[in-house]
């Protein structure tokens, strides 16, 4: 660094106090500090890290690009998954084979060149864009070359990682049965800071990792159940829902509003892995109250599944859940999927 010329490596934040090691730190590269402080003075805030919407994998094997129809004198990566609420699904498709980002050639194992003979992952030039950014992409579909060009949009990811500073839990209780949206704070508050990310399910682990399909869409769990004889034998608890009474659960106020607009006369509460809890409505009604007393908890939910709100992140939620119903149904009916021929996906 050299202050005196204003050129700095990075921001110092951390510093590794272990015994067995010295004199070893951490520094922030200026390059984020610039992004940043870029988008600072130019929005008056910070939009995050942009995100690309889709996934890639290299491209090394002779076989594969024959088969992707790859000229001998190029390279660059496959796209293997695309995200559905992104852009980048209306303008990529699986198999495309990504040649050029920014006018950047990509090599085979989905490098670019960086400094002299470094080279670094091509998702460094993405992350020097900001939200709101064009991405330009030269890509290889069908043994045609063709340009595509999308904006970039903000990460959204399906669990939230900080929802807000200060904020109140969310929850809903209803026959002792204790739900929430799955988040980081959840986890922690349940297992511990450290050892959640051992301990917590797999199939909730992996919901950290997946993006939203919509803007409300929540990872609902059954936290812990509060003992009373119409929950007996009932011992589930950090599991995903996955539906009421045969419908997808959304959200949260989505399975709010379906266990309070519910007129059959028990409560099935889908679960991962197939398992379900059965409770009698009439008997929840009767003594969710009486629990609720007991374990000393004012209300059976929280306030953000009140008002106009929670009613449209439940409509929401009905009309996503009614969606995929529709496309299930479609896809049994349709006798499954035809056969390969041995062939890249034809473009739409």
């Amino acid at each position: 660094a050299d202050m005196q010329e204003g050129k700095v490596a990075g921001v110092a934040f951390s510093k590794n106090v272990s015994s067995s090691t010295d004199n070893i730190g951490y520094i922030i590269p200026y390059v984020i500090v610039e992004h940043f402080l870029s988008e600072y003075m130019a929005h008056g805030s910070y939009q995050g890290i942009c995100y690309p919407g889709f996934y890639t994998q290299p491209m090394e094997n002779p076989a594969q690009q024959q088969y992707l129809q790859v000229p001998e004198d190029a390279s660059g990566c496959v796209v293997v998954k695309l995200e559905p609420s992104t852009e980048a699904a209306t303008h990529l498709q699986l198999a495309d084979v990504i040649l050029e980002v920014e006018g950047v050639p990509i090599a085979a194992d989905e490098t670019i060149q960086f400094r002299d003979d470094e080279r670094v992952d091509y998702s460094h030039l993405i992350s020097l864009k900001h939200v709101g950014d064009t991405l330009n992409l030269k890509i290889l579909r069908q043994g045609k070359v063709a340009d595509v060009s999308f904006q970039l949009q903000k990460q959204q990811h399906l669990v939230g990682i900080l929802h807000e500073v200060d904020c109140l839990p969310s929850y809903y209780i209803t026959g002792g049965l204790v739900f929430a949206p799955l988040s980081l704070p959840c986890m922690e508050a349940v297992y511990g800071s450290r050892k959640w990310r051992t301990l917590a399910p797999v199939s909730v682990l992996q919901a950290f990792v997946q993006q939203r399909t919509s803007p409300t869409q929540q990872v609902v769990i059954l936290v812990q159940v509060l003992s009373h004889e119409i929950n007996h034998g009932y011992k589930y608890n950090v599991l995903p829902v996955e539906t009421f009474n045969g419908i997808p659960v959304h959200n949260l106020a989505h399975l709010a509003a379906m266990v309070d607009a519910c007129s059959d006369p028990y409560l099935n509460f889908g679960l991962e892995g197939g398992r379900f809890i059965t409770l009698d409505k009439q008997q929840v009604s009767e003594h969710t109250p009486h629990i609720l007393k007991i374990n000393n908890i004012p209300s059976d939910r929280s306030e953000d599944l009140l008002g106009e709100a929670a009613a449209a992140a439940a409509a929401a939620g009905a009309e996503a859940a009614a969606t995929a119903t529709a496309a299930a149904a479609a896809g049994a009916g349709g006798g499954g999927a035809a056969a390969s021929n041995g062939s890249p996906a034809e473009g739409s």
